[in-house]
C-alpha cells in the first residue's frame, strides 16, 4: 500500500473508491497523484506532503474529491 493511502481510507471509502487488492490501491494512487500534478514517479512522502495541504483547505479537498469521481479507478 502507498505510504499516504491508509491515512485516506475514510476519504476514499466515502468516496466508493475500492482498495481491497494491490491493484486498487495501485490505481488510487495513480489517480491521486494525476489530481494533484504528481507523477508515479515523485516520492510517496512528496505525495502525502501535497495531498494533506488538498485535504486541509475545504475547495482543495472537494475538487480532489470530485476529480477522484470523474477518474476510472478500477482494478
Amino acid at each position: 500500500m502507498s505510504c499516504y493511502i491508509k491515512h485516506m481510507k475514510d476519504f476514499l471509502n466515502d468516496l466508493e473508491i475500492p482498495l481491497e487488492t494491490k491493484q486498487e490501491r495501485k490505481n488510487a494512487d495513480l489517480a491521486i497523484r494525476k489530481v494533484i500534478g504528481k507523477t508515479k514517479n515523485d516520492k510517496c512522502n512528496m505525495v502525502w506532503l501535497e495531498v494533506k495541504v488538498w485535504l486541509q483547505d475545504e475547495d482543495m479537498k472537494q475538487k480532489l474529491a470530485d476529480d477522484l469521481k470523474l477518474e476510472e479507478i478500477s482494478s
